[in-house]
């Protein structure tokens, strides 16, 4: 465990509470205790619990009215019910409010780790879950990983969105440089003011200027009435500027004026314009050596440089793959009106062999071709477009390198959104089953519950098969 838990242990009995305490020494818990029901809510809304451990029989409140009480303040809390009654009624009513299990007394100290480590890797899928919905809300799911080059990403921006400072954003092709900026532009104080866009790569050098900057009637053949530039459009918002290598250099030198002075004159013009634009900026380019090349104004770097974020390509985060695909896959699966779920286990390791010269864009585009071609809930291999894969791979030393991820996707189960919360136990249950070849003591095992606690379980099982 790599942080401390908090388990709120409620019982009336001191030697009770006593034997949950032994049975988690030397584990990283801090420990809190009530002996009645009151005190016990009022712990719990007065601090951060992970765990809690509820004997059914109180003074006052009784666990059940806490229980109930816990569920209400946080539906996901992870509660076990303690008692020393064999009623089979109280144990429904208390699995049906959401404790996470049920033991009796005498409380044998193995089965309660047990339960407490399920507890505890519950929490955590909780956490991981919701940090993905943070992310997935703060990103307007357009940026996700969990590779320490994309936390580091978040972070970067997270601090640099509400400044004004200029950001260079450095990486190959189809990195997801767009994204970046866009995220910026969202999360700056700036984000109610227009974010404009432009491609220096794809503006004729003789259109550059007058695209950025406007031009007036008669400066140049064809300028019919005078014309705003981008970053006249962008007055007051976030002007990207994607390929910035590409530049000239007359429109680097009127770019470094307005990144210094706020001022520009339209093309053909004297007349001073002044502007409050925020500059994004983004290259595949390495700039020094356009500098070493006199290519590229070495002032104008600095100054676009002022906060630096570099893109990894794809093939140097491999872990963000599964994680990218599925997404892909979720928003093709519903556009295409299919029920799309996951990809075969060959999907995944050939996007885990395969170097994505085209990045997460690449990566993109051959998922929904996938989704567009799949039968069934699962993407297989022939689904993917054939210029891929008949491109020849390193397999053997990539798929070496990446066992790792594929066991963590291939033990993973699917859920589908809008699944009840008995649904999906159900569904655990039953694959577990399955990997187990029926071996209920190994299922309880794998799965960290008594053998009581899965039998009771099975034949809601039952009917969920029959139905």
């Amino acid at each position: 465990m790599s942080i401390r838990r908090t388990i709120l242990i409620i019982d009336d009995d001191a030697d009770s509470r006593e034997v949950v305490r032994e049975a988690l020494e030397g584990k990283q818990f801090d420990f809190l205790e009530a002996k009645t029901g009151e005190e016990a809510i009022e712990l719990f809304t007065a601090h951060d619990i992970d765990v809690v451990t509820c004997d059914i029989m109180l003074p006052g409140a009784d666990g059940i009215e806490v229980l109930r009480h816990i569920k209400e303040v946080k539906s996901d809390a992870q509660v076990i019910m303690l008692t020393g009654l064999n009623a089979v009624d109280t144990a429904v009513e208390a699995m049906r409010l959401g404790a996470l299990d049920y033991l009796t007394k005498p409380i044998r100290l193995k089965e309660l780790r047990v339960v407490i480590d399920r507890a505890i890797q519950q929490k955590e899928l909780t956490e991981e879950r919701d940090e993905w919905r943070r992310q997935v809300a703060r990103y307007s799911g357009r940026l996700l990983g969990k590779s320490p080059a994309m936390k580091r990403i978040f972070h970067i921006i997270e601090q640099a969105a509400p400044t004004r400072s200029t950001v260079l954003l450095t990486g190959e092709t189809g990195t997801g440089k767009d994204q970046v900026a866009q995220e910026i532009h969202e999360q700056s104080r700036r984000s109610n003011k227009p974010l404009i866009k432009v491609d220096c790569a794809s503006l004729p050098e003789s259109l550059l200027e007058s695209e950025l900057f406007g031009h007036v009637r008669g400066a140049f053949t064809g300028a019919f009435k005078d014309r705003k530039g981008r970053f006249e459009l962008a007055d007051g918002g976030t002007l990207f500027l994607n390929e910035i290598g590409e530049m000239s250099a007359g429109a680097q030198q009127r770019l470094l004026r307005i990144l210094q002075d706020g001022e520009l004159e339209r093309v053909g013009s004297n007349t001073t314009i002044h502007v409050d634009v925020r500059v994004l900026a983004a290259t595949n380019k390495d700039l020094q050596q356009c500098i070493a090349e006199n290519k590229f104004r070495e002032d104008l770097y600095y100054r676009l440089r002022v906060v630096q974020i570099h893109l990894a390509p794809l093939r140097e985060r491999r872990e963000d793959i599964p994680i990218l695909a599925q997404s892909f896959l979720e928003r093709y699966s519903e556009e295409t009106g299919k029920e799309l779920q996951q990809f075969d286990h060959d999907v995944i390791e050939f996007f885990l062999s395969y170097p994505w010269p085209g990045n997460v864009r690449e990566l993109q585009h051959a998922v929904e071709h996938a989704a567009i071609f799949a039968q069934g809930r699962a993407v297989t291999l022939h689904n993917l477009p054939e210029e891929i894969t008949r491109m020849p791979v390193s397999s053997v030393s990539r798929a070496q390198d990446s066992a790792q991820i594929i066991e963590k996707y291939e033990n993973s189960i699917v859920i589908p959104i809008g699944s009840t919360l008995e649904d999906a136990e159900l569904e655990i249950i039953r694959l577990t089953l399955e990997k187990v070849g029926g071996n209920k003591e190994e299922a309880a095992r794998v799965l960290g519950l008594s053998r009581s606690s899965l039998y009771r379980r099975l034949p809601k099982l039952a009917q969920n098969d029959e139905s």
